[in-house]
């Protein structure tokens, strides 16, 4: 996708009547060679930088839409000339549910986040979890069965001749039945199921599905199929609880996760989700189907290891987790109760995590050092080892959302911790500067910042701080 923008001046007050282009944006997707079939136009005002940012952040997710053209309309001196202009935007989409819906973000940034960013989201974004089977009737009275996350696309590609081969030589095709799922795994796991059966056996599930949803048909009748799996209970109650303002007030807050990726379930459900999934017999196929899809995913996944009851169980789902946590929530998130129960072995897998060079493997490791070994357990080379566990090559300033930045955050959540549990031996590591430093500075300073934005410290020991920055 490439873009090109141009900017023309601010209109003076009386050229702010006439026609003019104010910017121009052109977008090229050379896997989208087909011209969109759908235009939908409207009218924005107060067009600013952070407008555009997020205009291009959500057209960069999705290859069916472009910006056709962006002119300035008369505005009849109804606005100021400064800074807002009021333009007339020109969408193509090939559906128009997404026209429509990138028309409604287009309104203004302050309801993005509400309900028109849940329109666009629902109209314009893959819904994560709208997976299919389904069922073509061929030009000879053949079927096809496939797998799509939009039917109805997927269909029009088949009719177009673009489909597959098979359907290309047998038009034409029609719809015969849908299997709606939650997950990839699942529909596809269908259809391969399906595809086994004989014509008759085919036709005897199809016209059951007349009368009943063909998901429905194809647990009870189809063989091999059966029950929901582990992976696709999860991602029913996910779906079933959905909640997209959750989503855009958490998307901020988890840089390192991949917007698309994370679709607002909050964290009360996702423990109900959690029991639900430890109780089943087949719990174990979701903790090892990594790497999961959704962030919310990894979630259930860290709560149900904290269910773990057996010390050796949960040290092994631990360690497949770990290499696949890819943000600071998640990593957070993750139970250590049952780590307390062998403090002995826990300190040797710590020592373990602590030098993986994962970033979140050793952001883990610290925490549970600080969660488990900072009260009566604790030991002076505690708080050396925590020192010394940076990641390789780390900057005296990390980057931010870099795994150095998130390694060294903990470290100084450790040492503000430590000047509380343990400030006979924490106060070393604030104190000393330059060459008898401890700590590096990065971390130091922001160990000071976070422990005097607690109330478990005194004021007297605040000002102290204060005058070791």
């Amino acid at each position: 996708m490439s873009c090109i923008m141009t900017r023309s001046k601010p209109p003076d007050e009386n050229a702010s009547r006439t026609r003019r282009p104010v910017r121009v944006f052109s977008f090229e997707n050379s896997a989208k060679r087909a011209p969109p079939r759908v235009m939908a136009t409207t009218s924005v005002s107060k067009m600013d930088a952070s407008v555009w940012g997020m205009l291009l952040a959500e057209v960069r997710l999705l290859p069916t839409m472009s910006i056709e053209r962006i002119e300035s309309l008369s505005c009849g001196g109804c606005i100021k000339p400064v800074n807002p202009f009021i333009v007339a935007v020109v969408i193509r989409a090939n559906e128009l549910p997404r026209a429509e819906a990138a028309r409604l973000v287009l309104q203004g940034r302050w309801r993005a986040r509400s309900a028109v960013r849940s329109e666009f989201e629902k109209g314009a974004q893959m819904p994560p979890f709208d997976h299919y089977m389904y069922v073509l009737a061929c030009g000879d009275g053949s079927l096809y069965t496939g797998y799509a996350t939009d039917v109805q696309a997927r269909l029009a590609a088949h009719q177009s001749g673009r489909g597959a081969k098979y359907t290309k030589s047998h038009a034409p095709v029609s719809l015969v039945a849908q299997a709606r799922f939650y997950s990839k795994a699942r529909a596809m796991s269908a259809e391969a199921h399906f595809k086994q059966l004989s014509r008759e056996q085919k036709d005897k599930l199809l016209e059951r599905s007349k009368h009943e949803p063909l998901e429905d048909v194809l647990r009870c009748e189809l063989p091999g199929f059966g029950e929901d799996t582990a992976v696709e209970f999860v991602c029913r109650s996910l779906a079933n609880h959905v909640d997209p303002n959750y989503a855009a007030f958490m998307r901020p807050l988890v840089p390192t996760v991949d917007p698309r990726r994370l679709v607002g379930v909050r964290t009360s459900q996702l423990r109900k989700t959690a029991r639900g999934l430890y109780r089943r017999a087949d719990a174990s196929d979701f903790i090892r189907s990594l790497p999961h899809a959704l962030f919310e995913e990894n979630q259930v996944h860290a709560l149900a290891i904290g269910m773990e009851r057996e010390y050796e169980r949960a040290i092994e789902l631990y360690d497949l987790f770990l290499p696949y946590v890819d943000n600071w929530a998640t990593c957070d998130q993750l139970p250590v109760r049952v780590l307390a129960e062998q403090p002995a072995r826990t300190l040797e897998c710590v020592r373990r995590w602590m030098s993986s060079g994962h970033g979140f493997t050793v952001r883990f490791g610290i925490g549970a050092l600080m969660r488990l070994f900072l009260d009566d357990l604790f030991e002076p080379r505690f708080a050396a080892m925590v020192a010394a566990a940076r990641m390789p090559g780390s900057p005296e300033r990390p980057e931010p959302e870099s795994d150095a930045y998130y390694v060294d955050m903990m470290r100084a959540w450790y040492f503000a911790e430590a000047l509380v549990r343990q400030p006979m031996a924490a106060w070393p590591y604030v104190e000393r500067r330059d060459e008898c430093a401890l700590l590096d500075e990065w971390t130091r300073r922001k160990a000071i910042q976070k422990a005097c934005e607690s109330r478990r410290i005194s004021v007297e020991a605040k000002e102290r701080l204060r005058s070791f920055r």
